[in-house]
């Protein structure tokens, strides 16, 4: 028989589903629409922070400077001039912290002292009068904190288009306690706000009544968030996980399961309900990402792309994940850089010097806030089972990697004659300067496992061509 050349796009990640023309391990790579696009490794950016990263996030002044945020187990630190400097400290902070931006101010929740940091001072302190809460966001002219003062159905909101009024009924500050749903997980802010509870989830909107401001409407009974540190928020998006698997509410009132007979059995069948709140969720908005991501050593990132529907997998150490800007750079900044300003090759208005471009941050086991923005990690992609010759034998003699890597790419092809078989044959190979692997395997069923090796370049990869001859039916 004569030697046939077929090409394998890889297809979606669908571990969820019969190992059959899926993927059942994307590991290290992020969706495109073409395929899958390399991910970087953890590369800090910062010194450590001076105690154990609970939260953090990017915000950017009236005057367009942008600041980031990290609170701690001990307190506050701001990223100036390179370096991290202590906004507050002594404090003893067991849960995460949660920040929203008011004008020049940023209100910040840790469930313990809700703290007001003023970003042109570049100073915090205790907000008077706010309760402590789970979660903060601002609603149309209002701050608001859920799970006020530790009251697991309580939400409180501030004075109207003031962030330090507190006092209920004064300026349409105010307060309600959500009696049907168990506790409240978090909140999304906009023009509405997303209340998550346990199980049930509620849209507050504006009424126009000074006395009565918001009215609570039910989006969904006996549905909710069963984790609020899975809550992220892109635009008009809310994600989150669920009992029944991730979710996103949409516009606020339509919600569509993100992760059903895709990916959410296995999540479920790797991470314990009882780590559900070490869960970290953060949204990449430069490429349409939300991600969600389990620390450890490694730990794990599930990786989805709204855009795309299309999902994948990142393995790393690190302790916490959070969206934001790149920050601002000052003279003084500047000139530890090019200490001679004649010699430098930007003007000082350059955007590179502005920040508030987005960014994905990832915290490091050592409390070192970083970027992915190093050299390619190592990457993994392999398929369910396919049948190149159906129903005949494939005979197979090479395959050629649709990427644009030159090296480091290897195959290894795993052939049977049942799909339920014990493992018969196993094969594998590095590609060479032709770009052809080597292989040498036959079985009715075939399993592709591509992997490009850490370190080497490339920027996507398809799939691969898969040359075989057909056999007889066994």
């Amino acid at each position: 028989m004569a030697l046939v050349r077929k090409r394998i796009a890889y297809p979606a990640y669908l571990p969820d589903q019969l190992p059959r023309n899926v993927l059942t391990l994307a590991t290290n790579v992020l969706p495109a629409v073409d395929g899958y696009r390399p991910v970087k490794t953890l590369t800090a950016i910062s010194e450590p922070l001076g105690a154990t990263f609970r939260g953090g996030g990017a915000f950017i002044s009236a005057s367009g400077i942008a600041y980031l945020l990290s609170g701690t187990a001990n307190g506050l630190e701001r990223y100036v001039g390179g370096a991290w400097t202590t906004l507050l400290a002594a404090m003893s902070v067991p849960t995460r912290w949660r920040f929203a931006q008011f004008g020049d101010y940023v209100v910040a929740v840790n469930g313990v002292d809700t703290k007001e940091i003023d970003l042109s001072a570049g100073t915090a302190s205790s907000l008077t009068g706010a309760p402590s809460g789970n979660g903060v966001a601002v609603v149309g002219d209002f701050v608001v904190i859920t799970r006020a003062d530790d009251n697991r159905l309580m939400v409180q909101w501030s004075a109207f288009n003031n962030h330090r009024g507190w006092t209920a009924g004064v300026d349409q500050s105010g307060f309600q306690p959500l009696l049907t749903g168990d506790e409240v997980k978090g909140i999304a802010g906009g023009e509405y706000g997303v209340i998550l509870q346990r199980f049930r989830l509620v849209r507050m909107e504006r009424t126009g009544d000074d006395k009565a401001p918001f009215n609570f409407a039910e989006i969904t009974p006996n549905f909710g968030c069963a984790s609020s540190g899975s809550i992220a928020q892109a635009g008009r998006t809310v994600f989150f996980l669920s009992d029944r698997g991730f979710m996103a509410l949409e516009d606020g009132q339509t919600l569509k399961p993100i992760g059903n007979e895709k990916f959410d059995q296995t999540f479920r069948d790797s991470v314990s309900v009882s780590d559900y709140e070490k869960l970290w969720a953060a949204v990449d908005p430069k490429r349409s990402l939300v991600m969600w991501g389990m620390p450890g050593t490694p730990g794990r990132i599930w990786v989805y792309n709204w855009v795309l529907d299309r999902a994948s997998t990142i393995e790393l150490p690190f302790a916490g994940l959070f969206s934001g800007y790149e920050t601002s750079s000052t003279l003084e900044d500047i000139a530890e850089i090019y200490p001679s300003l004649d010699d430098m090759p930007y003007s000082l208005d350059d955007a590179r010097f502005q920040g508030g471009d987005p960014r994905l941050y990832v915290v490091t086991n050592a409390n070192e806030v970083g970027a992915l923005s190093g050299p390619n990690m190592r990457a993994t992609m392999k398929m369910g089972w396919i049948a190149p010759a159906d129903p005949n034998v494939s005979r197979v003699r090479a395959a050629w990697p649709i990427t644009d890597a030159t090296a480091g790419v290897s195959i290894s092809l795993d052939a049977r004659q049942q799909m339920g078989s014990d493992q018969a044959v196993t094969t594998g190979g590095t590609m060479q300067s032709s770009g052809r692997v080597p292989l040498r395997c036959r079985g009715r069923y075939v399993s592709i496992t591509q992997t490009h090796e850490a370190g080497t370049v490339w920027t996507y990869s398809q799939g691969a061509d898969l040359e075989f001859e057909a056999g007889g039916l066994r």
